[in-house]
């Protein structure tokens, strides 16, 4: 007896439950690859995409128009049945998910009408959830002789709309969730306000190239600019590749299957607009980073999202005026079925951006890091001495650097592992290479006549022999985290500060501190009264700001650096350690200002008569 092929006991339960579980994120994705997947088919030249309203009961319905080979009425009608599509290949690498016609369901209930036009010939269909049947269908629709059909030929009806039928092209028509739902300004369902230029702008963010040939164009009701009352006039809509030729500088940089593209995209002197939004005036235009693949991107970040995480890929400023693309290999990546995220084909994991953040980091040109530089806050106030202090305390723990974990990416390097460390401190003097040499004021000489090494002193450094170079246990400690104090608000709401002290970023080592932070005032308010009469007002306020913040980026800083040493800790999980580095978790040992008032005091004083001397000489 031959193998059974598995079917379907409820297929009405397995569709409706498909439909009604899609996201409505990707709706605009697929009718518009659909759309130029099709206008791909046409002769060069005329290629076409228009998306624009139509007016069905006096209400706007959102349309999607394409030239390319259209389809016949047996070729329509199984075309609309799920998974099933007409000039395509089922496969997973290739564009063929759940599809547009779920995702338009979802959103769509009324129904999705359409209409294709084949030499010739217009036929009609249109699909949605019939309420009696309790399930989702192609309606059918009577005729004037009594009977009914579900595919209609409707060319004479298309044709006294005034549309042209000398050509292949297709159109569909999103009804949306009821009759009086206009899906131009909702077309994510009624109530959910999007931008004017929503759908311009998904399809901008989505697709990083269009097929060879295709024009692309929106009707002015749906781009940013003039024509918002307006319909019947166009604009057309350009990739971020399209306009690359106006923007100051980009550069891609290839390691193995990775290609990282860096663009450098800043606001226009004379304008809010960026200069790529500038040159693609249908879209609005900001910087991001995603994944690209196959021509779409994913895991796509921008404005907040992207400042928040930039840190992450060695972007610690600049992430308004930055655009980082990381376009891969079509065999690295698989799309999951929504076509709304990537996996690694390995273990169908979900692909991430920040999965290639190393890559970023590593790959970064020179002049990437020159303008990171240049968008990073002015400050005076120098923190080498804090971050000395912090690098002396995490070194007592011997904390190995992190190895990077096993990759995914066939392309990625090895690193080898660390062995060495301890989870308890092991105090030892920093200042001092060897423990047989005790500390000797400057000048003075060994008692060992035939000595041949010199004592080390501040201006002149022990030699080591020629060749030496720092051992591997040495090389593999961590490194403590840079610190950088934010004072601009913009800054502070950017890394996702506001009421936290500080934000680490293990990936670049970075520590974020907030300027602002309430605890700042605190400390300040303490101080204050017995500094007062130290000082002009004006002196004091300064010195107090500079101190308070200096004493809270140490507390943060240390309270890190303790969480980095429970790396070596067997009961600390991985998660254990994150939890310990939170936001949260350092506003909490910031709070606790009291421990340092003593130093900032001291402090405080040190500097007050400093600016005393600097106010004397510059009278």
């Amino acid at each position: 007896m031959a193998s059974e092929p598995l079917k379907i006991h409820d297929e009405r339960f397995l569709i409706n439950r498909l439909i009604d579980q899609a996201p409505k994120s990707t709706l605009i994705r697929e009718f518009f690859k659909n759309a130029e997947e099709s206008a791909s088919t046409a002769p060069e030249g005329d290629r076409k995409i228009r998306v624009y309203p139509v007016m069905i009961g006096n209400v706007r319905k959102l349309a999607f128009w394409n030239t390319g080979t259209g389809m016949d009425d047996e070729e329509l009608r199984r075309a609309t049945d799920l998974s099933s599509s007409i000039n395509k290949e089922m496969s997973l690498d290739g564009n063929f998910g759940i599809g547009a016609k779920v995702s338009g369901l979802t959103m769509s209930k009324d129904g999705i009408r359409y209409r294709s036009c084949k030499n010739g010939v217009v036929n009609e269909v249109t699909i949605g959830f019939d309420v009696d049947a309790g399930t989702y269908v192609r309606y059918d629709f009577e005729l004037e002789d009594g009977s009914s059909e579900t595919v209609l030929e409707v060319t004479e009806q298309v044709v006294a709309e005034g549309r042209d039928i000398k050509f292949d092209w297709t159109e569909v028509v999103l009804f949306g969730e009821t009759p009086e739902h206009d899906t131009v300004t909702y077309p994510l369902g009624m109530g959910t306000k999007v931008d004017r230029s929503f759908v311009t702008s998904t399809i901008f963010r989505r697709f990083a190239a269009f097929k060879e040939g295709v024009e692309v164009r929106i009707d002015v009701a749906m781009t940013k600019g003039g024509g918002k009352d307006e319909t019947g006039k166009t604009r057309q809509l350009k990739t971020l590749e399209n306009v690359l030729d106006k923007l100051p500088r980009h550069e891609r940089v290839r390691e193995g299957d990775v290609c990282v593209h860096f663009v450098h995209d800043p606001k226009h002197n004379n304008y809010s607009h960026s200069l790529s939004a500038l040159a693609n005036p249908a879209t609005a235009s900001t910087t991001f980073c995603a994944i690209v693949h196959k021509g779409e991107r994913y895991d796509l970040k921008t404005g907040k999202g992207w400042s928040a995480v930039a840190p992450i890929f060695g972007v610690p400023f600049g992430s308004k005026v930055i655009t980082i693309e990381i376009e891969i290999d079509d065999e690295l990546a698989l799309p999951n079925q929504y076509r709304d995220s990537l996996t690694w084909p390995s273990d169908r994991s979900p692909m991430e951006a920040s999965d290639f953040a190393d890559y970023v980091r590593e790959l970064m040109p020179e002049w990437v890091k020159e303008i990171i530089k240049s968008e990073s806050p002015k400050s005076d106030d120098k923190l080498d001495d804090i971050q000395a202090d912090l690098q002396k305390l995490l070194d007592e723990f011997r904390v190995p650097t992190l190895a990077l974990s096993k990759s995914k990416n066939k392309s990625a390097f090895a690193s080898s592992d660390s062995e060495e460390g301890s989870d308890t401190s092991e105090p030892t003097n920093l200042d001092n290479d060897f423990d047989e040499l005790e500390d000797q004021k400057e000048g003075e000489r060994t008692e060992e006549p035939n000595s041949q090494s010199q004592r080390a002193k501040k201006n002149k450094a022990r030699k080591a022999p020629e060749g030496a170079r720092a051992s591997k246990s040495t090389l593999a400690l961590e490194r403590v985290p840079e610190i950088k104090i934010l004072t601009d608000p913009d800054d502070i709401a950017e890394k996702e500060l506001k009421g936290r002290a500080g934000r680490y970023y293990k990936e670049s080592q970075t520590l974020f501190i907030n300027g602002l932070y309430s605890v700042v005032d605190r400390m300040a308010g303490e101080l204050e009264p017995e500094l007062r009469t130290m000082a002009e007002p004006e002196i004091i306020s300064e010195v107090l700001l500079k101190v308070t913040r200096r004493s809270l980026a140490f507390r943060v800083g240390k309270a890190a650096c303790f969480a980095i040493s429970k790396r070596r800790a067997e009961d600390w999980s991985s998660d254990d350690l994150d939890r310990a580095t939170t936001p949260e978790s350092l506003s909490l040992a910031a709070d606790d200002f009291k421990q340092s008032i003593n130093q900032a005091r001291k402090l405080a004083k040190e500097l007050i008569k400093s600016e005393e001397f600097k106010s004397e000489d510059a009278a």
